[in-house]
């Protein structure tokens, strides 16, 4: 996998819950939309019971590639997000996710785009 610089380069706990608290007020559905099928699969097995946020970083970086959806994921195909899930993952992350559980998180979020298009 190609890793490449984050867009967002956060060093304290104060600009990670400025720039959280912004985008979950422009984008409440898709911040909650990839928070919950990001943590759901876990890609890199690292949420644990009373460890929430551990892919704030990825769900950051996908709002920033995803611009031109304007915040709504039911825009974009499967493959357009699967790529999304994939480059954030690989911005935040040194190590390559299991490719099993990101297939997981990426059936998540575009069939839970479809749900909410019916």
């Amino acid at each position: 996998m190609n890793y490449r610089k984050p867009f967002w380069i956060l060093e304290s706990a104060d600009e990670i819950h400025f720039a959280r608290q912004i985008l979950k007020r422009r984008f409440p559905e898709m911040y909650s939309l990839l928070t919950d099928s990001l943590e759901q699969a876990d890609p890199l097995e690292v949420v644990y019971p009373g460890n929430p946020d551990e892919y704030g970083d990825v769900v950051r970086e996908i709002i920033v590639m995803a611009d031109h959806a304007n915040g709504d994921l039911g825009l974009l195909s499967r493959e357009e997000i699967d790529a999304l899930v994939k480059e954030g993952l690989s911005r935040c992350f040194g190590e390559e996710p299991d490719a099993g559980r990101v297939e997981i998180a990426v059936d998540l979020v575009h069939q839970r785009t479809l749900r909410r298009q019916d």
